[in-house]
This record gives structure tokens, C-alpha cells and sequence, in this order.
């Protein structure tokens, strides 16, 4: 036993619509379990110490600016494990390993969906409550972080065209 309760605590799910791009077009570039700096803003790193990029069991290193666990701290990390790739139903799941961030058991989902307008984001987690946050903050900023991912995604493929 872990020592943690049998199911997280805390879990959630937010979804951003992405005018413009389909799904596989999102997908090209959120499927890169190693690209999240360029999606997420605060994140100033993300590459891979451990393993093969989109190979389950690889661990990637992902730093930025937002460490409310450890304010003092000018930059908050996590190393994370890809636990699953389905590259034909566009999503990965991935596990927090290691981090100076506040969490502890942390399990979340990115899912790139088919939607008339364009494609859909879902970001989905569970976890244990992570340290200086409360509940209805982190996943007001889990909200928030996936509808950045989906606008940067429009700047992204639609400027490209």
C-alpha cells in the first residue's frame, strides 16, 4: 500500500473548444507528449530525461514560473510518466512522479476530440489535494490552462495557413 486513500480526492475536467482546426491537425501538435511549453505559457521547459518521447513509461521534466507550494522557490517543477499513448484516439495519460509543486498523487488525461466547429480539448485529472491551493482554485486554474492551450492552438494552425 502507498499510503495514500484508496481513490484521489480531488478530480476534475475541462473542456476548451478549438475553432478552426480538426482534431487531427490538433493532435500533429498536442500529441508531442514533450511540446507542453509551447502550448502552456508559465512553463519555461519540458523535455524528456528518461526513455523515448510518446513511448509509455518515458519521463519528462516540465519547469515554470507557478509554484504556489513553495512560493519562495523561483521556479516549480514536476518529472512525469507517460502511462498511456493512443495516437489513434488522440489522447495520453500521464502521472506526477516528482515535484517540488505540492502534489502528491496526480493522474490527468489530454484528449483531443472531434467537434462540427474545429476539435475539442478535454484535460481531465485526479489527484490528491495539492499543497497551497484549495479545490475550487486549482481547478479554476486547470480551466483556465486548457482554454490557453486551445487559443494558442488557433494562433498556432490558423496563422500557419
Amino acid at each position: 500500500m502507498d499510503g495514500f486513500s484508496p481513490e484521489p480526492q480531488w478530480q476534475g475536467k475541462a473542456t476548451a473548444k478549438v475553432a478552426g482546426p480538426t482534431a487531427d491537425q490538433a493532435w500533429s501538435l498536442l500529441g508531442d507528449f514533450c511540446s507542453l511549453n509551447k502550448w502552456f505559457t508559465s512553463l519555461s521547459a519540458c523535455h524528456i530525461l528518461e526513455g523515448s518521447n510518446n513511448v509509455p513509461g518515458c519521463i519528462r521534466y516540465c519547469a515554470g514560473s507557478i509554484n504556489k507550494a513553495n512560493p519562495t522557490e523561483s521556479v516549480g517543477w514536476a518529472k512525469e510518466r507517460l502511462v498511456e499513448y493512443d495516437k489513434v484516439n488522440r489522447y495520453y495519460t500521464y502521472e506526477i512522479i516528482e515535484s517540488n509543486k505540492g502534489f502528491g498523487r496526480y493522474k490527468a488525461t489530454l484528449r483531443v476530440q472531434l467537434d462540427p466547429a474545429g476539435c475539442l480539448i478535454e484535460w481531465s485529472f485526479q489527484s490528491d489535494p495539492v499543497k497551497g491551493w484549495s479545490e475550487k482554485a486549482f481547478l479554476s486554474f486547470f480551466e483556465s490552462m486548457t482554454r490557453g492551450v486551445a487559443k494558442r492552438l488557433e494562433e498556432e494552425i490558423i496563422g500557419a495557413h
